[in-house]
């Protein structure tokens, strides 16, 4: 390619039902990003196929790494190389993060060998870790909107269900054995509690780096509304769920903020996010707290309530920073980045 590549877009699931839908819209229309799409196994017919499509559409810069959710050492393993890469101008910085990943089980699991729940690991935990181990990639920017980067974290309408505490006793379990099957109402709250303590915990690092003031991104929550088609999901679904995951809870509140149909062909919300990825806000919608439904823009705490309640938010945050500690700590970030990832104290999160 004759024109240098310009950034990177990090694509968690990259080789999932809506994350490989993002990638080949991204590669559509921004023929010189640097695509690098993770996936828990990358020698599997769904990644060749995807790299496949993408060689159709032209040259464009892409790769495929693996990446375990449910293993923080992965996660943090390769936050600190691609902040490395950056560093040495092996890619160009990274301008977007999307967390599109995502695990859902109808049984109770075995913990993963972090000692937590592998639906709130992957949908929570890692994608925490994920972030705060790539503020040093993101700091290319000059502090303007144009300028700063995103991160967008997947959500559903399941938050609806969700709770803060779900997995504070007993990682959600309520003292049952692994192998134990769940009804989709009980899936549905597990699920979206793991969802809304992602959505919440990343918010809370937006406003610590708000307050701060020395890091230029923008954290956000996207619903891309209910999809069909083909999933990755994990197994042991009802019948009635497993063709299309997100429809099981698709006309709750969150979506019919909008008039669109709530279930979609995924390359809808695949547009939609790409969209939003790159658009250039105004300094004002810059600063807010939003959370989108597709392409459409709502006030962040009037979808998520929980983040109208300071003590929760703090209370959160702070307990993410300790569970993430020893892997920060290893990934040996700057002295500029240190505030950020040791232990942050209540008043560091005022609103």
């Amino acid at each position: 390619m004759g024109t240098p590549l310009t950034e990177t877009v990090i694509i968690t699931g990259g080789n999932g039902l809506l994350g490989s839908g993002i990638a080949i819209e991204i590669a559509k229309k921004q023929p010189f990003v640097h695509l690098l799409l993770t996936a828990r196994d990358i020698r599997t017919d769904d990644v060749r196929e995807l790299m496949g499509k993408i060689r159709l559409i032209g040259p464009r810069s892409i790769e495929v790494l693996a990446l375990d959710l449910t293993d923080l050492k992965s996660v943090a393993s390769f936050a600190k190389t691609t902040v490395n890469r950056v560093r040495y101008k092996d890619i160009p910085p990274v301008t977007s993060l999307i967390h599109s990943a995502v695990a859902t089980s109808y049984v109770i699991d075995d913990l993963t060998s972090d000692g937590y729940d592998p639906v709130y690991q992957t949908n929570c935990l890692s994608p925490f870790l994920l972030t705060t181990g790539l503020l040093e990639a993101f700091r290319a920017g000059d502090g303007t909107p144009k300028g700063g980067a995103k991160v967008i974290n997947i959500g559903c309408s399941a938050t609806s269900s969700g709770r803060l505490d779900y997995f504070n006793h007993d990682n959600g379990r309520n003292g049952k054995r692994p192998g134990t099957a769940l009804s989709a109402k009980e899936e549905n709250i597990r699920f979206g509690s793991s969802k809304l303590m992602g959505s919440v915990a990343l918010y809370a690092l937006r406003r610590s780096l708000v307050w701060t003031g020395n890091i230029s991104l923008d954290i956000f929550t996207l619903d891309p509304g209910g999809m069909t088609g083909p999933s990755n999901l994990r197994t042991g679904a009802p019948m009635s769920v497993r063709v299309a995951h997100q429809t099981r809870s698709g006309f709750r509140p969150f979506l019919r903020m909008v008039s669109r149909s709530s279930i979609n062909k995924v390359s809808v919300p695949a547009k939609a996010i790409a969209k939003v990825a790159f658009r250039v806000d105004t300094v004002e919608s810059w600063q807010k707290e939003r959370y989108f439904v597709l392409d459409t823009d709502y006030e962040a705490a009037s979808v998520l309530p929980s983040l109208r309640d300071e003590g929760q938010v703090n209370k959160l945050l702070l307990q993410m920073m300790q569970m993430i500690d020893v892997e920060t700590k290893e990934m040996d970030p700057p002295a500029t980045l240190r505030p950020h990832l040791s232990m942050i104290s209540p008043p560091t999160l005022t609103l």
